[in-house]
């Protein structure tokens, strides 16, 4: 979980307060941090609340921090979170393929 680590850091949080936050002991947390050990689901959705960013983000799974809560107030919802990454890592090439595809639809 590589990702706790990045975004605890860039909170200026130490992992003792988040240990503290999260119900766990600070080694737990070094742990996580390490890909040692893997939190349970409750304590994940404590460090992404207390980290102000989504479950998604800590596990790698996205990688934006920002929470999904924000975009989806930003007009975003999950689908189109991942329709987005998927076409950011597409070539110039088939950005315009699926933009044609696109235009044709609303046509």
């Amino acid at each position: 979980m590589e990702n706790l680590k990045k975004i605890r850091e860039k909170k200026k949080v130490t992992q003792v307060r988040l240990s503290i936050a999260c119900e766990v002991s600070q080694e737990t947390i070094s742990a996580y941090e390490s890909g040692k050990a893997f939190p349970s689901v409750d304590t994940l959705i404590k460090m992404a609340d207390f980290l102000g960013t989504s479950t998604d983000y800590l596990l790698g799974r996205i990688n934006d921090d920002m929470p999904l809560l924000s975009i989806k107030k930003n007009g975003f919802d999950v689908t189109d979170l991942m329709l987005l990454d998927m076409f950011d890592k597409m070539t110039k090439d088939k950005k315009n393929k699926i933009i044609g595809y696109i235009d044709g639809l609303n046509s």
